[in-house]
């Protein structure tokens, strides 16, 4: 993230800007020195997941401040304390250190708010080093492609930081479209493994192109994992065509001409989790969906699609498409603890909503949604029927989740009148407005 915060959402209550003001009423002697207040930008920030322990969101876009049982959010800021100290003594005091601060947030107008009615007390920790660096580590795009298309059950394909630019015609796709590709299966007792060294500093699997017919990561094999990769241009992002079992876990996809994941030609008990993703549709904006379950009734592809999971991801702007495209023929799709940020849906082809559902046995819970202005947005969640050769918008359920919808006169959950069984309960619209239209059983 950039050096000083562009957003932080505290939940339900979204700030633009936050400044962090330190009272240092403790001192790092034994005797108490009362300090003028000094307002401070940070240099750096992140946040963790209580339900992901293992990943660093320093590199997101947002930071998210969430109390919730099951999924706890909490934020880190750096501050470089020198312009209080000294860049000659402030090096000497930091170690072990208590300070006093309390919170001030200021929305984008200018507006404040009264100082918060805690004070936080924070403790300095010695610096322990960079993080280990794993052994093995692969380093270039021709190590990385042989990996995948010679990959057997029980692999772990390590790859090093760094930026990885990848070659449509040595990836070893039948296709050409992937730059990095495998056809390559694991098993569930033994997955292939493909995962960035140090989450912290993932790498980079990049494409020169918005529409020249890439895809970032092609996946045709059964129960892999795809850990702590970032994706960085192509038309497509993350495509899996008949591919099952498989967990793509932690990625940051973007940049990308069309949509960023794609569960396609039948693939089937996949999870997309704990991942970012924004900025997709940068060459057809009408296909600029965040995540795509399925396909359209007129394509080739196979159309039955069973128990797909996509939860804890963050939608975080300028996905022109739906944030989550549910094709007819898709069944019993799982959407959970996901967060939409609704700037830069397009509302071209139809795109006017975070979830377009057509499939059957859809679940949707634990989301939250913002529209943050965008007139494009009419709903929050859409359930429409799509041909009649694949089943389609039967038995769908919302509950617990939240949204903002701004003052649309859209609804949080609208079903269209071919739909059946589409059920909601226990969703909330901050601010107040429409909850549900007639053909939304309660």
């Amino acid at each position: 993230m950039s050096s000083t915060i562009r957003k932080l959402r505290m939940l339900p209550l979204k700030l633009g800007l936050c400044l962090l003001v330190l009272l240092f009423g403790l001192s790092f002697t034994e005797t108490a020195v009362l300090a003028s207040p000094a307002t401070l930008s940070p240099i750096s920030d992140s946040y963790v997941n209580q339900g992901n322990p293992s990943s660093n969101y320093g590199t997101s876009t947002s930071l998210y401040v969430k109390n919730d049982a099951a999924s706890s959010r909490q934020a880190f800021l750096t501050f470089n304390l020198s312009e209080i100290y000294g860049s000659s003594s402030y090096n000497t005091v930091l170690s072990d250190t208590t300070y006093n601060y309390y919170i001030i947030a200021r929305d984008v107008l200018g507006n404040r708010s009264l100082p918060s009615s805690s004070t936080v007390t924070v403790k300095t920790m010695a610096y322990s080093g960079p993080p280990p660096i794993c052994t093995n580590a692969l380093n270039s795009t021709a190590a990385i492609q042989n990996a995948m298309k010679s990959a057997a059950p029980g692999d772990i394909i390590n790859i090093a930081p760094g930026t990885y630019t990848g070659v449509r015609s040595t990836s070893g796709d039948p296709g050409g479209q992937g730059l990095f590709y495998s056809g390559q299966n694991g098993n569930e007792a033994a997955p292939i493994i493909m995962k960035s060294c140090d989450p912290a500093d993932p790498a980079v699997l990049k494409g020169s192109k918005v529409n020249d017919g890439s895809y970032g990561i092609h996946l045709t094999g059964d129960y892999w994992q795809i850990r702590d990769i970032e994706i960085d241009t192509a038309q497509k992002g993350v495509v899996l065509d008949h591919g099952n079992h498989n967990l793509l876990h932690g990625l940051k996809v973007h940049n990308i001409g069309d949509e960023a994941v794609h569960f396609r030609d039948g693939s089937s008990y996949n999870t997309l989790e704990y991942s970012t993703i924004y900025d997709t549709g940068q060459y057809q904006p009408g296909y600029g969906e965040g995540a795509y379950v399925g396909s359209d009734s007129s394509s080739n592809y196979e159309h039955l699609l069973y128990d797909n999971v996509i939860r804890h991801t963050v939608f975080d702007g300028g996905i022109t498409g739906e944030h989550i495209d549910i094709k007819e023929g898709a069944s019993g799709t799982i959407v959970e603890y996901c967060t939409f940020n609704g700037t830069g849906i397009s509302g071209a082809n139809s795109a006017d909503s975070f979830i377009d559902v057509k499939g059957v046995n859809t679940i949707v819970r634990y989301n939250q949604g913002y529209r943050n202005g965008n007139a494009n947005i009419t709903d929050a969640f859409q359930v429409r029927t799509h041909g009649t050769v694949y089943p389609t918008g039967t038995n769908n359920s919302f509950y617990s989740n939240t949204v903002n919808l701004d003052d649309s006169s859209g609804y949080v959950v609208y079903a269209t009148g071919a739909t059946t069984g589409t059920t909601a309960q226990d969703d909330v619209r901050i601010g107040g407005g429409k909850l549900y239209n007639n053909n939304v059983n309660k």
